[in-house]
């Protein structure tokens, strides 16, 4: 058989070749730069929505609740809240005017993910819980990713028994492996830490996602922010060049777990 002589041209084709390959073999498989960057633009939205219902929605957690309305039925809920001072699964029941504004969790997460162009079908924390991966995708558009809180990412669900809350943000800022699996979260809550009515959606930030609400049962990730090879590392790197989806600095250790500061605002105040 004939040996062609190794020359500078041969070894140029040869390396074309292999780049050529590897760009086709990379946009088969999902990992071509705009796919790969579409992700944080999704979590940017996001935030975006979240952030503009926390600061501006003041709206109660009510569980049932499933919409915000105008600013008046926003105040007619949260005036009767204030005098009947209902538990919270009463709540709907004992100020039925509460129906045209009041959110809770599983509807809050629904809206923020509808409202950033990322639609799913609304599902409750129970169902959340109960059904297969197989089914979650199908019906839903929601990735089983397991309960490993070093997994989650901003723009996943965390589900723990009653609750669920969205991932803003990973504290990988402070780069120790302490910190891994902690960040910001933002949710509808009726907790301890929500001062009245009207301050039913809260962020809270520096949390151990492993056990927030009690021990974690599953993260869900919508199927528009997931691709194939998903792993942590590369996440991680993802979203340090993705500021807008990302703290500007590191998290300062003394607003751990505090609920950030909050000027809202009705409608009728612009």
């Amino acid at each position: 058989m004939e040996t062609r002589p190794i020359t500078a041209r041969s070894l140029l084709r040869d390396r074309l070749w292999l780049v050529a390959f590897a760009i086709l073999w990379a946009a088969d498989w999902g990992w071509a730069a705009s796919t790969v960057e579409m992700p944080s633009g999704y979590v940017e939205r996001l935030n975006g929505v979240a952030d503009r219902l926390l600061d501006e929605a003041k709206v109660s957690y009510v569980y049932g609740g499933y919409q915000i309305g105008d600013g008046d039925a926003c105040l007619k809920c949260n005036q009767c809240l204030e005098v009947a001072k209902p538990e919270a699964k009463e709540r709907l029941r004992l100020c039925p005017v509460c129906s045209s504004c009041s959110l809770d969790c599983s509807h809050f997460t629904h809206l923020v993910f509808q409202e950033a162009g990322l639609p799913y079908p609304y599902i409750d924390t129970k169902t959340m819980l109960k059904l297969s991966a197989d089914a979650l995708l199908r019906r839903y558009r929601l990735v089983d990713k397991g309960a490993d809180p070093l997994r989650a990412r901003p723009g996943d669900l965390l589900v723990f028994d009653g609750h669920v809350v969205l991932v803003q943000r990973l504290a990988f800022g402070a780069a120790q492996e302490e910190e891994r699996g902690r960040g910001d979260v933002i949710h509808a809550t009726g907790g301890r830490d929500v001062k009245g009515p009207g301050e039913g959606i809260q962020r809270e930030r520096f949390v151990t996602f492993a056990r927030f609400r009690g021990p974690l049962r599953k993260i869900l990730r919508h199927v528009e922010l997931d691709f194939p090879g998903d792993k942590g590392a590369r996440v991680e790197r993802q979203e340090k060049r993705a500021p807008a989806s990302t703290p500007g600095k590191t998290m300062d250790p003394a607003s751990r777990r505090k609920l950030r500061p909050v000027a809202k605002r009705l409608p009728k105040d612009d």
